[in-house]
């Protein structure tokens, strides 16, 4: 199980290209890249998104590519346009201002993009970049699962907390019609209706409240709910959709049987265990 929070880097030298990535991942519901290249490197977004969706199911995964020549490698070209362009805007943006002074060489040849390491091509870039990002990737996936083991231990304890309640509720829940029988011959006495114990007119009140009061298949569900939620807790792959799923599925079995026994012992019980899935579900925001 995996959070879906981390960061990772990616540096790598490879064919006199130099290529570093970083990721940061963050919650979303669904799964989101957002990439930044500089804009003479936008082909490499598609392949940048490919490969992190292969690896991230959930989360918004934040991810910069920078490229530039190895370490040792100074054959390099120039873009005589973008040198062109840069010094076209900054003379434009001198007289604007009226400024003086010379626009170096120096200057123009610093500007982003004017110079590119020989052999600057797709060919060579792409194996630099994913080469980083996948190392990138590594460190992401390591850190989620980090932070997803701590929050593990969170969820198995409210799991456990919730899984007393369930056995709590049980051992009281026969009680609930015997309850409802002395509360209904209370009724019956102080408004003076004689009426006897062994009336069957009373034994069929009592037996369709018991009816309907029966909660046995909302705990009987609630307890195969937990137990699919401890079993998703020890996967590997992406669970957060499905535990969510699930908490939603307990809460409506709470609300039933919370209604359906009419005891003010059991509501306490329920509103407890109620406060746990709301922790439950706190966490799980940011499960992957």
């Amino acid at each position: 199980m995996k959070s879906m929070t981390g960061h990772g880097r990616g540096d790598v030298a490879t064919k006199g290209v130099r290529a570093v990535v970083e990721c940061f991942s963050v919650n979303r519901k669904q799964g989101e890249v957002s990439v930044a290249v500089p804009r003479e490197l936008s082909w490499l977004e598609p392949h940048v998104r490919e490969e992190v969706l292969k690896r991230v199911a959930r989360g918004k995964v934040q991810v910069s590519v920078t490229v530039e020549n190895a370490p040792g490698v100074t054959a390099q070209l120039i873009d005589e346009r973008r040198a062109g362009e840069f010094l076209r805007q900054a003379r434009a943006l001198q007289k604007k201002l009226g400024l003086a002074g010379e626009i170096s060489l120096q200057t123009v040849l610093t500007a982003p993009g004017v110079l590119k390491p020989e052999g600057d091509s797709g060919r060579d870039i792409l194996p630099a970049v994913k080469k980083s990002l996948a190392a990138a990737l590594d460190d992401l996936l390591v850190m989620r699962a980090r932070e997803g083991g701590h929050l593990k231990k969170e969820l198995i304890r409210c799991a456990s907390r919730m899984a007393a309640l369930v056995k709590k509720v049980r051992v009281l829940a026969p009680n609930v019609p015997k309850r409802q029988r002395e509360n209904l011959q209370r009724r019956l006495d102080a408004a003076r209706l004689p009426v006897d114990v062994l009336d069957p007119r009373l034994a069929a009140e009592i037996a369709v409240f018991a009816e309907r009061c029966d909660i046995t298949e909302e705990l009987t569900r609630l307890e195969s709910h937990l137990a699919q939620l401890r079993e998703n807790l020890e996967s590997d792959g992406p669970v957060g959709r499905t535990l969510e799923f699930l908490t939603q599925e307990m809460g409506r079995e709470w609300n039933t049987t919370g209604a359906k026994a009419n005891d003010a012992e059991i509501s306490r019980l329920v509103v407890e265990a109620k406060s746990e899935l709301d922790k439950l579900r706190e966490q799980l925001a940011n499960i992957e």
